[in-house]
């Protein structure tokens, strides 16, 4: 979805992949953080964001809100699903494709490493 894409487009690829964390988190879990008051940015499995991930998120959530029309909490299960999906595709896109030389690289060491030359001197 182009308008998730371009609000990270630019950042660190570990603060937007935070962010996608983040706002699926705040999606699936949207009327337990309301009913709560619970900081959905407290996580015991994983370290505390970085302020630039926050920022993404929170400018995430505003988006998807926004073209939605409603709050998070109130998505029926497609909408949650549609967001879901569209947020894992731009998520699968953040890392860049590998260059034809660190895939030459990569092939040769593997190669190194499961096929040895017999009667080379180590």
């Amino acid at each position: 979805m182009i308008e998730l894409e371009s609000i990270v487009s630019g950042h660190n690829i570990s603060d937007a992949r935070a962010a996608f964390y983040y706002l699926s988190r705040y999606i699936k879990q949207a009327d337990y953080f309301e009913e709560y008051e619970k900081d959905f940015f407290d996580d015991d499995f994983q370290s505390a964001p970085s302020k630039e991930a926050k920022k993404l998120t929170l400018l995430l959530i505003d988006l998807v809100e926004k073209i939605s029309g409603k709050k998070a909490a109130e998505f029926s299960d497609d909408e949650y699903m549609k967001w879901m999906d569209a947020i894992n595709m731009v998520e699968s896109k953040l890392d860049p494709e590998p260059s034809k030389a660190v895939k030459e690289s990569a092939e040769s060491t593997i190669e190194e490493l499961f096929l040895p030359q017999i009667g080379k001197n180590t």
